[in-house]
């Protein structure tokens, strides 16, 4: 008996649970609008079944509505059919709900659109439903253009010669209200098929099992005319399903299996009964209209009373103990109330699932660094300026920036302690058998600013060749050409004075290259740290930045090579300055020659090493005053700059200066590019190096012979007595003991109240004259001269730097990025758009999170809504 399905459909939608169930799906109905089921599992029922299984006609029998058929497979997308109760007229809504992209790839932004008006004339639907799926497989032709096709015009669109897609994951959805329906959503997959080409085999095979998994009824269609076990859906079903707790089987075409399959029907019967392959929710059987009943027009109730009948007088269901298990009305209730059930029980899990999805998905988000959203230009003018401005900062130091600018001073300090140690080693004492006391007081430099009493950690240290008094006389009669007698030739003091200047261009060199070195490193730092996120920014940030240091460094070594050559001349106007150095010199060099001098021990150049005492058997090494090479400690064929460029060197034997007193050479050559250290040194790697003067780091002395052993060169005969000196020189005068404290008292109180106001070095000058007189003055003069000298190379050549270099070079930094990266042209917005240009996995991770973020606030806000 065919039961009164509109009646119990009406009471039922007048219930109070009733209403919960529609609200349940409403809200189910949502969520997969607003493509929730990308991010959480959502309650749902999938039919599937073998290509030919009944499926189709299943469809229909719950819809009430026709769906198209064709030869071969029906069904080529999702179709999601949502059934509402109501006491209306009937009426369908077919949509559209585009999850997947013509890349195949799920979209972040889901729409549901409508496709076509609302129909209200069934004998609509199926035409409609075909152009629906005729333009998800189409999806690069506008939806629209599909509205209006006859069936025949479709066909253009579903042949094998078409560009159409055969299968697609995007879905049709179908809503329908009526009064004879009950509530309920389910969604019609493709038909499992096996004659195909394996791709689009494997496509429907990956569908089916991707619609299938977790919180989904899987109602299976079983054909009675085929085998249980040929079924692959069944298989699917219990691959994802072992246990049978999502599993509804559906047996379809009973009336297939003739009188005489008796077997047969026993077989079904103990599957449909639970004796045979069980499951949690059982079986159902049902009994659709054979092809000869669709042709001929059946209607909806005509094919429900149909099915009663043939149960109720067919053997061995009508006698079966299970008679709520056939028909398809007892189906559609069953499955009304499964998943109203599930879909109660999941939602306060839902609630909770979002909210940690939500989290993780902001926390991700956060580790991302944001989009950029403001014109490129501007935006990578603002990083620009921004980077300059720290450049600027660091050049400049201050209590957050003072890295540089701290190692900067190190290897000032370095350099001014190096250009000290080439004080000229001028021992007044004829030889080194007449010195008396110790003869490295006099490498002491006479200063002003009390630097004179450093001492600097180190373990190696190295002697100076003397230069004594004999040396000096050789030196000036090799020199005397048409002098008058007591005359030493200007151009003998001059030789002497480029002597101590020689290593001064080599250590300027090695100071320049660690402040250089320095700032690369800092250079590469901020480069970094600013636009780590733009590769392609930051590559070519780089190469501007070593384009300019480059400009830069050229021009401040040629200031520097003109500003050392300027000392290559000597000149001074400050005569005051000069005549009290040299009166102190000459005055100490006397009181040695009188024997007053009784000087502590002290170090080699005065501010090197630790306390020493000399020994005979010291071996003297070069000093300073000898040679220098321009080249950095360590040799190598090349090295890297701070962003990574190689820059080529020169070997080392290319930067070895000649030896002392080759006179001829001048002190500071014309400057060249081509010898270049293979090592740029760090401030504090080259500060090192004036701990150790003359250790293995500081740079070379040649092995030429010095100042003494350069006389014994085969030279032509010395001139004339007459013509340089008396015949008859002045004996030294005798040694006289040290006077006391008091004693130098008295006699500067004696000489203060003749009217000689004296200090207690000048009395060096009452000494009676020496026969070295004169080597004793140009001893003098060159010292105070070197002192004069030295004093305006170690402030001159760092302030050189700093301004030519640093400060020329962080001033023009903005100047020269904008021009180089062309910003102020019509090109620049494409330009500094590929430059921002993130890499494409940072892109797609961005994308997929606010998409997901978006979609994941969307479901919050529906169950909020909701009253959760």
């Amino acid at each position: 008996m065919l039961p009164n399905s509109s009646h119990n459909t009406l009471l039922s939608a007048d219930s109070g649970y009733a209403q919960r169930r529609k609200e349940l799906l409403a809200l189910i109905k949502q969520l997969h609008a607003i493509g929730a089921q990308a991010d959480l599992d959502l309650p749902r029922i999938a039919v599937i079944g073998n290509q030919s299984a009944g499926k189709s006609s299943l469809v229909e029998a719950i819809s009430g509505i026709t769906v198209p058929r064709d030869a071969g497979t029906c069904t080529r997308c999702p179709m999601e059919c949502r059934l509402q109760s109501s006491s209306g007229p009937w009426f369908c809504q077919v949509s559209i709900r585009w999850e997947y992209g013509t890349d195949d790839r799920r979209k972040d932004d889901v729409r549901e659109v409508p496709f076509g008006p609302l129909i209200t004339d069934k004998a609509d639907v199926e035409l409609m439903l075909r152009r629906a799926q005729v333009a998800v497989l189409n999806p690069t032709v506008p939806s629209t253009s599909f509205l209006t096709l006859s069936a025949g015009d479709l066909g253009r669109y579903t042949g094998k010669k078409t560009t159409s897609l055969p299968f697609s994951k995007n879905v049709v959805c179908v809503d329908l209200a009526g009064p004879e329906l009950t509530d309920l959503s389910f969604v019609d997959l493709p038909g499992i098929i096996s004659n195909a080409e394996p791709a689009i085999v494997t496509f429907v095979e990956s569908l089916v099992k991707s619609h299938i998994q977790g919180n989904c009824l899987i109602l299976v269609t079983l054909p009675m005319s085929d085998d249980i076990d040929n079924a692959k859906a069944a298989r699917f079903a219990q691959e994802q399903d072992p246990s049978g707790l999502r599993t509804i089987g559906v047996m379809t075409k009973p009336d297939t299996l003739s009188a005489g399959a008796t077997k047969s029907r026993e077989l079904w019967l103990d599957v449909l009964e639970g004796r045979s392959r069980p499951l949690t929710h059982g079986y159902y059987c049902t009994r659709q209209p054979d092809d000869a009943e669709r042709a001929a027009g059946i209607t909806a109730e005509e094919a429900r009373a149909a099915e009663a009948a043939f149960f109720a007088r067919t053997a061995p269901w009508a006698t079966s103990m299970c008679q709520d298990r056939f028909g398809t009305h007892n189906l559609v209730k069953n499955l009304s109330r499964q998943l109203t059930q599930i879909i109660d029980d999941a939602l306060p899990k839902l609630q909770e699932e979002v909210t940690q999805q939500l989290a993780r998905c902001n926390a991700e988000l956060e580790r991302l660094p944001p989009p950029v959203n403001a014109e490129p230009s501007a935006y990578v003018l603002s990083l620009v300026t921004a980077f300059c401005g720290d450049v600027q900062a660091y050049v400049q130091g201050s209590s957050s920036t003072a890295g540089l600018v701290q190692q900067n001073r190190c290897a000032y300090a370095a350099y001014k302690h190096l250009i000290r140690s080439t004080a000229p080693p001028f021992i007044p004492y004829p030889s080194a058998d007449d010195v008396q006391g110790d003869k490295q007081e006099f490498l002491q430099i006479d200063d002003d600013d009390g630097d004179n009493s450093e001492e600097k950690t180190g373990s190696e240290r190295t002697v100076p060749q003397y230069v004594y008094l004999q040396d000096i006389k050789r030196y000036i009669q090799q020199s005397i050409t048409r002098e008058l007698p007591n005359n030493v030739p200007y151009p003998a003091k001059v030789a002497l004075i480029q002597q101590f200047q020689h290593p001064w261009e080599g250590y300027s060199r090695m100071c320049f290259k660690a402040v250089d070195k320095e700032l690369q490193q800092t250079l590469a730092t901020l480069v970094q740290d600013k636009f780590q996120r733009y590769d392609n920014l930051r590559a070519r940030i780089g190469i501007v930045v070593m384009e300019l240091v480059k400009a830069r460094r050229e021009a401040t070594l040629t200031y520097l090579l003109s500003l050392l050559k300027l000392e290559t001349t000597p000149f001074t106007q400050n005569s005051h300055y000069l005549a009290d150095k040299t009166a102190k010199a000459l005055a100490r060099y006397k009181d040695a020659r009188a024997g007053r001098v009784e000087p502590e021990p002290v170090n080699p150049f005065g501010v090197f090493g630790p306390p020493m005492t000399p020994s005979k058997s010291t071996t003297p090494l070069p000093h300073p005053f000898a040679s220098v090479s321009t080249a950095t400690p360590a040799q190598a064929s090349s090295s890297t700059s701070a962003f990574g460029t190689p820059s080529t060197s020169a070997p080392a034997s290319a930067a070895v200066q000649p030896g002392p007193f080759s006179f001829g050479t001048p002190a500071f050559g014309t400057p060249s590019t081509s010898a270049k250290p293979a090592e740029l040194p760090s401030a504090m790697t080259f500060a090192s190096t004036a701990w150790k003067a003359e250790g293995a780091s500081a740079p070379t002395r040649s092995k030429t012979p010095g100042f003494v052993s350069a006389l014994a060169i085969q030279t032509p005969a010395p001139a004339p007595a007459s013509t340089s000196r008396s015949a008859t020189p002045t004996a030294a005068p005798t040694a006289a003991p040290a006077p006391s404290a008091e004693d130098m008292t008295t006699a500067l109180s004696a000489l203060a109240k003749l009217g000689y106001h004296v200090k207690a070095e000048d009395l060096g000058k009452l000494n009676p004259p020496d026969e070295y007189e004169e080597e004793l003055q140009v001893m003098a003069e060159v010292r105070a001269y070197f002192q004069v000298a030295y004093k305006r190379v170690i402030d001159y050549v760092p302030l050189a730097i700093d301004h030519l270099f640093l400060y020329e070079f962080a001033a023009g930094l903005q100047a020269f990025l904008i021009a180089r990266l062309e910003l102020g042209t019509p090109s620049a917005p494409a330009r500094c758009a590929a430059f921002l240009a993130e890499p494409a996995n940072v892109v797609a991770q961005r994308e997929e999170l606010v998409g997901r973020k978006k979609r994941l606030e969307g479901v919050q806000m529906e169950l909020f809504n909701f009253g959760l």
